[in-house]
């Protein structure tokens, strides 16, 4: 019955920590409305206002992504605009807060996706500092995801970026992306 598997669920969220969880849509609009949801909630427990900060950012970059380079999409209202579709997570641990984001994207992307990723991870503070700089100063041309944001991401998480890609199909994979931010006492 649903009412049960929906009470599993809730269950399992309570357990996890889960803060917020959103699956569907991301236009915008609901970007803004979730963001303040975050910081409303973080803010309303003890939480240093600079953590409360890295996390919001860090879920705005993250949705962002989902918003901009999910292969799945959704047409918005009457005109052409298309949002991409996915989930956003915000769970809490003992000592930090993680917010991950999934999302298909095609078989063709994950290679300059997870390279990135990688090279990012290899950077320490002072080199991710120079990189994004260095990036900033390029033209923007026509992105293909995994650009400035995921190094903004990796600045602000202090952490290596958690990646995962789950196969979907012959052409698309489920992209996993989670940062961590710590808490401070």
């Amino acid at each position: 019955m649903i009412e049960t598997n929906l009470f599993k669920y809730y269950k399992m969220m309570r357990d996890k920590n889960i803060i917020l969880s959103f699956k569907g849509t991301v236009s915008q609009e609901i970007l803004v409305s979730i963001g303040s949801l975050i910081k409303d909630k973080l803010s309303q427990e003890i939480c240093q206002q600079r953590v409360t900060k890295k996390v919001f950012s860090i879920f705005i970059e993250l949705a962002q992504n989902v918003l901009h380079y999910s292969a799945e999409k959704m047409s918005l209202g009457n005109d052409d605009k298309k949002a991409g579709m996915g989930i956003v997570v915000v769970s809490e641990d003992e000592d930090y807060y993680k917010i991950t984001s999934g999302n298909l994207i095609e078989k063709s992307m994950i290679k300059q996706i997870v390279d990135r990723c990688n090279y990012i991870n290899k950077l320490d503070r002072e080199k991710l500092k120079i990189y994004f700089k260095e990036q900033r100063r390029l033209p923007r041309g026509d992105s293909s995801g995994g650009g400035i944001g995921l190094i903004d991401v990796a600045r602000k998480s202090g952490y290596p970026l958690d990646v995962q890609i789950n196969s979907i199909d012959e052409s698309h994979s489920f992209f996993v992306l989670s940062a961590k931010v710590e808490k401070e006492n």
